[in-house]
């Protein structure tokens, strides 16, 4: 296995893929193509619902987190803290979320998620489950496991923020 990691790395270096194979087996371009069609699909689908993949996932993660900084939710939700920043006051405009000073750090302000958050969460939840039960349909359950270890050592491979 080092030997196809070697392998692998020294091509990666020395010339580009040079057939569909090589590109259908590239682990980024798959994950690049599934993120990509992901969003896609839930963005089409969450439209119904007056919200799009990044709101959905900003909900989610608050209704885990409880409260959390611009930061830790661009973090989280994979998305730039610029375009966080302003989903985040288009959402508290929208009494999805609520901003408040920390009661540890008073320069720190905090958002968290309001019962019409966690109302619409719950509501736009089903249109995720039948997107995510579309993307594993066909894949045991044995193979999930490996695949979301394995992605799992891949994103501590390459984080920035230990969150």
């Amino acid at each position: 296995m080092a030997d196809d990691k070697e392998k692998i790395a020294t091509q990666d270096k020395v010339k580009p893929l040079a057939t569909a194979d090589e590109l259908h087996a590239y682990i980024p371009y798959l994950i690049s193509r599934i993120a990509n069609r992901w969003n896609i699909n839930q963005n089409k689908d969450l439209a119904e619902q007056g919200i799009n993949n990044i709101v959905l996932r900003t909900l989610s993660i608050l209704y885990i987190f409880k409260s959390l900084t611009v930061n830790e939710i661009a973090v989280l939700a994979v998305a730039e803290q610029s375009s966080t920043s302003r989903m985040i006051d288009n959402m508290v405009a929208s009494g999805l979320v609520e901003r408040h000073i920390s009661e540890t750090d008073l320069r720190r302000r905090d958002i968290a998620i309001t019962p019409k958050g966690e109302k619409l969460l719950k509501e736009a939840w089903p249109i995720m489950c039948s997107n995510y039960a579309r993307l594993i349909e066909g894949v045991n359950d044995r193979d999930l496991a490996v695949t979301t270890k394995v992605l799992g050592q891949m994103v501590e491979n390459i984080r920035e923020h230990m969150i």
